[in-house]
């Protein structure tokens, strides 16, 4: 039996509705979303690499050495970050990744703003949360987080609340102390179909009023 025209458009109309066809429209939507959660996955990422693994005894130079790579692979290869906190000796701008292992492609913070290094000296040398002296985790408040996905790029916005969580002397159970806040305030682009942040601008975070 041969279906009219309209038999078939009522039975097209019947199916879209149980199963959402796909049109233009919702499939932008689903991929917004699923970027967004991909953004969500990347920042997650960057602050698993920069919490401590054992806040019992502290990191060993191998583990803060790996935690770098870790934090490292979440960039593209010309990622750059500006340091903005109000500490003159170590704000400026770090360019390229870089390699723990590698000291040509991760120096020590030179002494011009301009050029103190790679994203490497940063993390390495400068960041507080991979320093072997400290024990520190860093959590993000939600309601600070924002990604605005623009087809193969993002523009990001979260902070970085660190906290000490070395064991107090009199309790054991961890001090929980506050030890610094700060914006990440940069982008991100997909490369190969995964998101990487591109580029970062980090001043001090205030108080993160809602």
């Amino acid at each position: 039996m041969i279906q009219s025209t309209s038999t078939k458009t009522r039975n097209r109309i019947g199916v879209c509705a149980l199963f959402a066809c796909a049109t233009p429209m919702l499939i932008a939507q689903e991929q917004h979303k699923r970027d967004v959660a991909d953004l969500y996955q990347l920042q997650a990422a960057f602050h698993r690499a920069a919490s401590v693994s054992d806040p019992i005894n502290g990191d060993s130079t191998e583990v803060i050495d790996q935690r770098v790579r870790d934090v490292l692979a979440l960039f593209t290869n010309d990622a750059f970050l500006v340091l903005s906190v109000g500490n003159n000796a170590r704000d400026g701008n770090y360019v390229g990744r870089g390699d723990p292992s590698d000291p040509s492609t991760c120096p020590q913070p030179s002494t011009t703003s301009m050029t103190r290094g790679t994203l490497c000296s940063f993390f390495k040398y400068v960041s507080g949360s991979f320093q072997p002296a400290n024990k520190f985790v860093s959590l993000a408040p939600s309601y600070k987080t924002s990604f605005e996905v623009h087809g193969q790029t993002a523009t990001v916005y979260f902070e970085c609340h660190y906290f000490n969580v070395a064991a107090d002397s009199s309790s054991g159970a961890p001090l929980w102390s506050p030890a610094s806040r700060v914006v990440f305030d940069g982008g991100a682009r997909k490369v190969d179909g995964r998101w990487l942040f591109t580029h970062v601008t980090a001043p001090a975070a205030g108080v993160p009023l809602p």
